[in-house]
């Protein structure tokens, strides 16, 4: 995993806490994910821009457990990606705008991340095969592309 550090974050979540977000999503959370917030329980990330294979994109601040669970439970379907239905993107991050970065639940793509905006309709943007990926496409400088 690259090394990001956060600032502005809260106390690093428990075990308890991690274990009833699972509960909630109905999801294991990656290893990765778990690792971040045993740390830093959301906040804003140093580095603070993820690559895809064509795009840089801002990362604004990463939800704290409390923040990904209210999230969770509020979308409704009309604010997620066509294909999308409630309860199958976990979100965990956003940009300085409406973007929200959320992480798959379906069966079909468990575990990839999406980067979606929401104007008129949620259009995703950018696309991670996984947590793991999506951490190591964070990159403090956009001109080392």
């Amino acid at each position: 995993m690259n090394e990001i550090s956060f600032i502005y974050f809260l106390p690093p979540a428990t075990d308890d806490e991690i274990l009833n977000l699972e509960r909630v999503s109905g999801s294991k959370l990656p290893e990765e994910m778990k690792s971040i917030y045993k740390k830093y329980n959301g906040g804003q990330p140093q580095p603070s821009f993820v690559h895809d294979d064509k795009n840089l994109y801002p990362i604004n601040s990463f939800y704290s457990i409390s923040e990904i669970i209210e999230s969770f439970n509020d979308f409704e379907d009309e604010s997620l990606p066509i294909g999308f239905s409630r309860y199958e993107m976990l979100p965990f991050a956003y940009d300085p705008g409406s973007g929200i970065y959320s992480i798959s639940l379906r069966k079909n793509d468990f575990g990839t991340v999406y980067f979606y905006v929401l104007h008129e309709e949620a259009e995703i943007f950018g696309v991670w095969r996984s947590f793991k990926s999506f951490v190591e496409s964070i990159v403090d400088d956009p001109e080392s592309l």
